[in-house]
């Protein structure tokens, strides 16, 4: 085989479907079970830790002119 690594097939592919599935059918078996307002704070705050780096990040330049084109469409269909 003379591809790339992007054209070779992932070795395990269908393992990890697998497994993912099982992972999905277990998390909506559980589901039914409501979570309490303490594991929702230790989520949160775990999740906060986890996403600060990402969020003290600054916006790249081409994200930011795609937020003010969306802004300025936004601003003219508000118009009468």
């Amino acid at each position: 085989m003379m591809g790339n690594d992007d054209e070779r097939p992932i070795r395990g592919a269908a393992e990890t479907i697998e497994a993912a599935d099982l992972g999905l059918a277990t998390l909506r078996a559980r589901q039914s079970r409501p979570i309490d307002a303490a594991a929702r704070d230790r989520i949160g705050r775990g999740l906060r830790l986890h996403y600060a780096a990402v969020l003290a990040q600054p916006i790249p330049d081409r994200l930011r002119t795609l937020l003010d084109d969306l802004a300025a469409c936004a601003e003219t269909e508000a118009q009468p």
